[in-house]
């Protein structure tokens, strides 16, 4: 079991993962293009979720950018089970069950087999408790890292990852895209130890209130 905690002897680096951000907004995708340009790594798609698994057999994770009750049944989360089926949902809920008491913390991250496609994982990771309007954008941050973190720590190579915050979520198209970069950037470049002067480096709080 894992949440969004990653050894550093463990897993894959970043360097040998490929990011798909998927989205059905060229609003959201043209923000992505400016945030990570230049990186490599990172492809953006405006693409129907569901067209752009199908299309892409190569995809060994999906993000769902989910609730904390693991109940999938709108937007990003009904795509997935559009393409992968019910039991997937099923099978979030009795994980989330059996690993938190019934209601997964927001932020966290942790990834399940998907039934029927082997080697392919499902990375719950809830941007809010319940379907609502973000308050601290700070959590697009800690999904991004903890859904990153989960995927080198399972050795993904190929991962599907969406717009935290966004729909319902209600933040800004560019500050979903700059939280996002800056938790990839934290991700890929962690420090060699931790001293108040990093930490204090990271004080992103004040930069996307």
């Amino acid at each position: 079991i894992c949440y969004g905690v990653l050894s550093t002897q463990e897993g894959t680096a970043m360097q040998e993962m490929m990011l798909h951000l998927v989205t059905n907004s060229t609003g959201m995708a043209a923000a992505w293009n400016v945030a990570f340009k230049g990186y490599e790594g990172i492809t953006i798609h405006r693409a129907d979720l569901r067209e752009f698994i199908v299309k892409h057999p190569e995809i060994d994770a999906v993000v769902s950018p989910a609730n904390s009750y693991g109940l999938m049944d709108g937007g990003f989360d009904r795509a997935i089970t559009d393409v992968f089926g019910q039991g997937l949902a099923e099978k979030v809920r009795v994980d989330i069950l059996d690993r938190f008491c019934g209601e997964q913390p927001v932020g966290t991250s942790f990834s399940v087999a998907i039934p029927g496609h082997k080697d392919v994982l499902l990375i719950h990771t809830p941007t809010m408790r319940v379907p609502s309007p973000i308050a601290d954008p700070m959590v697009v941050y800690q999904c991004m890292r903890t859904s990153l973190m989960e995927a080198m720590r399972t050795s993904r190579r190929q991962v599907v990852v969406p717009a935290f915050g966004a729909a319902c979520g209600g933040l800004p198209f560019v500050k979903i895209a700059q939280i996002m970069w800056e938790a990839y950037l934290q991700v890929s470049d962690p420090p060699k130890e931790i001293t108040w002067e990093y930490a204090r480096s990271r004080e992103l709080e004040s930069w996307y209130r």
